[in-house]
């Protein structure tokens, strides 16, 4: 037989073939001549067991001319079988496939195969499943696979496949409770509003968007009447169309409903009648939100609302015009911009209506627009009867693939008007070059006037060109011809070298101007004598950036000269005046600064000899007192080395201060002056306020200074208004502010700007050097000290000095 050659290269293909099909029922759904053969198939193996093994070649001849679709694979799932109906409905040639892995026929169900293979393996019972695969020509088919397991003796296992193609395999048709589940389903996802209304106008059905809209619940919703949910105005707009449907006729209308949180939106209805043996039932109503498209109409309808009137109030001529020259629309503010009638345009071509230069011009800017999508830009000229010779610009945009944008303008008056002015421009380039030469005379007349000299050298030769006032400064007479050697042998031997590579340095744009000062010897037909000369030039440079011109002037600086060394030795002189003021300040100073803490000692000595003339000595009391003594003579002797210190400019001692604890101690050394002069004193300190780097010497004598002063300010006063207020905050750049307020007159406009400067006070035994030395230690902790005046509560004036300390840099961190 002709297939005994296919069944040499697997011996016993026909007892595997008869094993596998017994055990499996025929496929659902195959045609009469399928199940003929899955018969024969089955009862192969029936005759294999009852004949002898001379049959075998009949069940091969059997399996190779099957028309079921059959595979015979290993346990692996590696095809050793496949007859032509299985190779044709995979799209291969039978003698190609053995050796294929079934799992490489099938397209992205290789773990379904599998492991139906697998439970067939092991249990022996035949399993069938479904699966995609693929074609030779790429193409997806369905097959319906009956997997079976043979065991020939003495052999492993085999699976026998038999497919079937169900690719169109046609649907089952739904039955009635199907066909009410997909509707309701349909009725439930779809994004429209459905619902139900019998003839009693009650609803009987209504879908979750028709809830949500209205905000009812299923059991709201239930036997509802139309009129009660629309409300009785809205049900009177709507009743022609509920008799109309009622009728049997179908309605549809656009109607605005309220949704449920007073949101206003619009639908498009549909009433929609069901008929029963021609009789109504009831009615269907289906409503799709059309909120968003009527929004997008009436913004569509102003939009074109307002293009229609910038067209109108756009001066220029728009045409549309096709590829082919075609004119497809055309705009004009008015009919006399167009030569012929609108309609005349659009029933012609550019060339009908242009001439023919013109008409070129349109048609190749129509074209590069097209091709490159780019705006193109031209101007050509038209002649008119009435005014002539008419300039026109036009643009030319991209409108669509075969269309373009013309936007026309009329310049005729605009380069007319341009003409004028480059005509009006002309003549005053005219009378500027004139005046131009009457300034470079001035100029020349003022170089005189003012011994400046001027020159211009050429880089490349070094040859000079030198005015005459600049030989003379020189020392060179006008016939002279000059090079820079020359010139550099009259600069003074110490200036010369420094000049000489200067003018040598290679120049740059980023120093295309120079200055030097250096001395000049005269020869004896001169003066004889050096002069001090101030040269200023720029360098000029060619196309390829190369030093070109060297153009300079030169003045006579000798008396300049003569006057700054003779203001040197003026400067010396205040200096030393300087310093005889120092220590005159400093020794005020010291007065000024010690006068408290010594008044604070002796009037603390003054008690404790009026407690020693007691007959009972209070020991504790007595021991305090001699303890501020002790303190204050302490702090006079630190105030006098944190002075020094001050006026020799060296760093002072740094602490971390805590500000408010500060004010608290100078509150306590000022106690007693505060009561004896009956102040009082009121302190809003704000907690928590970080630490600061300073010195609490000076910090104390700077407020001690503010507060004291500000009872000076006030001692005058009644005793209501003895009043001094201490401020401490946190401001927003990281700066503890302190300010010392009093209620007294305040300070005058003008001298806010003098009360910080020494030896000025407006006290009648002051010595004026206290603020001073308060803004001084302030600027030297990094703060500022300032003052101002300020109104209040009460409406009355008062003074404020505030000052400012940075927050020490530890804490920052």
């Amino acid at each position: 037989m002709a297939i005994d050659s296919k069944a040499a290269s697997q011996s016993g293909l026909s007892k595997a073939a008869a094993a596998v099909l017994p055990g499996r029922d025929v496929p659902a759904r195959q045609t009469p001549v399928a199940q003929a053969e899955h018969a024969a198939l089955k009862m192969t193996r029936q005759e294999q067991q009852q004949s002898c093994p001379a049959m075998s070649g009949i069940y091969q001849d059997f399996f190779w001319r099957s028309a079921q679709a059959c595979l015979i694979l290993d346990a692996a799932g590696t095809i050793l079988q496949a007859n032509p109906a299985a190779a044709a409905m995979l799209g291969q040639q039978a003698d190609a496939m053995p050796g294929q892995a079934m799992a490489g026929l099938v397209w992205q169900e290789q773990a379904v195969l599998q492991e139906e293979m697998d439970q067939t393996l092991s249990t022996g019972q035949p399993v069938s499943c479904e699966v995609r695969c693929m074609k030779a020509d790429r193409e997806l088919i369905l097959l319906q696979l009956a997997l079976s397991r043979t065991a020939m003796d003495g052999q492993a296992p085999l699976l026998m496949v038999i497919m079937s193609d169900v690719t169109q395999r046609p649907g089952k048709s739904m039955n009635q409770p199907e066909s009410q589940y997909f509707a309701s389903v349909v009725a439930e996802n779809v994004p429209d509003m459905v619902a139900y209304w019998n003839t009693d106008l009650r609803c009987t059905y209504a879908n979750h968007q028709y809830l949500t809209w209205f905000g009812r619940s299923p059991e709201q919703m239930q036997n509802i009447s139309l009129q009660e949910l629309l409300g009785e105005e809205l049900f009177s707009k709507n009743i022609a169309y509920i008799q109309g449907v009622l009728k049997g006729v179908n309605q549809q209308f656009e109607r605005s409903l309220v949704k449920a949180n007073g949101d206003i939106g619009y639908v498009w209805a549909q009433y929609i009648a069901h008929k029963v043996d021609g009789v109504t039932q009831g009615f269907f109503a289906l409503a799709t939100d059309v909120t968003l498209l009527k929004r997008a109409q009436v913004a569509l309808i102003k939009s074109e609302a307002k293009n229609r009137a910038m067209l109108r109030a756009i001066p220029d001529l728009i045409f549309t015009i096709s590829r082919n020259g075609d004119f497809l629309d055309v705009h004009a503010s008015s009919q006399l911009m167009l030569q012929e009638s609108k309609d005349q345009f659009l029933l012609s071509k550019v060339a009908d209506m242009l001439p023919p230069a013109v008409a070129s011009q349109y048609m190749q800017a129509v074209a590069l627009t097209l091709d490159s999508g780019k705006l193109q830009e031209f101007r050509y000229s038209m002649h008119d009867m009435e005014r002539g010779e008419m300039q026109f610009e036009a643009r030319v945009a991209f409108c669509t693939h075969d269309t373009v944008i013309v936007i026309v303008r009329d310049i005729t008056e605009t380069e007319r008007e341009r003409r004028q002015r480059e005509l009006q421009l002309s003549e005053r380039l005219q009378i500027r070059e004139n005046d131009l030469r009457d300034m470079q005379l001035s100029l020349t007349m003022v170089s005189d006037v003012t011994h400046i000299g001027t020159w211009i050298g050429d880089a490349r030769s070094g040859e000079l060109w030198a005015s005459l006032q600049w030989r003379k400064l020189f020392g060179f007479s006008e016939d002279v011809a000059l090079n820079l050697a020359d010139i550099l042998q009259r600069i003074h031997p110490a200036d010369r070298q420094a000049v000489s590579d200067m003018m040598k340095t290679d120049y740059s744009r980023e120093q295309s101007r120079h200055h030097v000062e250096f001395r000049v010897l005269l020869p004896d037909g001169f003066s004889g004598k050096a002069c001090w000369m101030a040269a200023v030039w720029q360098v000029e440079f060619d196309e390829h950036q190369q030093a070109l011109l060297h153009r300079g002037v030169a003045v006579d600086i000798s008396a300049r000269k003569e006057a700054e060394l003779e203001l040197g030795q003026k400067r010396m002189e205040v200096m030393h005046l300087g310093r005889v003021a120092t220590m005159g300040e400093l020794s005020g100073a010291l007065a000024h600064e010690l006068n408290q803490p010594l008044t604070a000692i002796l009037s603390n000595a003054q008690a404790a000899q009026r407690f020693l003339t007691r007959p009972e000595l209070d020991r504790q009391v007595l021991g305090e007192i001699l303890q501020d003594i002790v303190d204050e003579d302490k702090r006079a002797g630190e105030i006098i080395r944190r002075l020094r210190r001050l006026f020799d400019k060296q760093a002072s001692v740094q602490h971390s201060v805590d500000i408010n604890q500060l004010v608290q101690e100078v509150l306590h050394i000022l106690r007693n002056d505060m009561v004896n002069q009956g102040m009082t004193l009121l302190c809003a300190l704000q907690d928590g306020l970080p630490a600061i780097s300073a010195d609490p010497v000076q910090l104390q004598q700077v407020l001690i200074n503010l507060i004291m002063n500000a009872c000076d300010v006030v001692a005058g006063l009644d005793a209501s208004q003895r009043i001094i207020e201490i401020h401490s905050t946190m401001t927003g750049t990281q700066q503890i502010q302190v300010k010392v307020d009093d209620h007294g007159p305040g300070i005058p406009d003008a001298l806010q700007t003098r009360i910080f400067e020494p030896f000025y006070t407006t006290k009648a035994h002051g010595m004026g050097l206290g603020l001073s030395i308060c803004k001084n230690i302030v600027e030297a902790t990094g703060g500022q000290l300032w003052c101002e005046n300020r109104q209040t509560t009460e409406g009355k004036p008062g003074a404020s000095f505030h000052f400012t300390l940075p927050v020490s840099k530890g804490v920052l961190s």
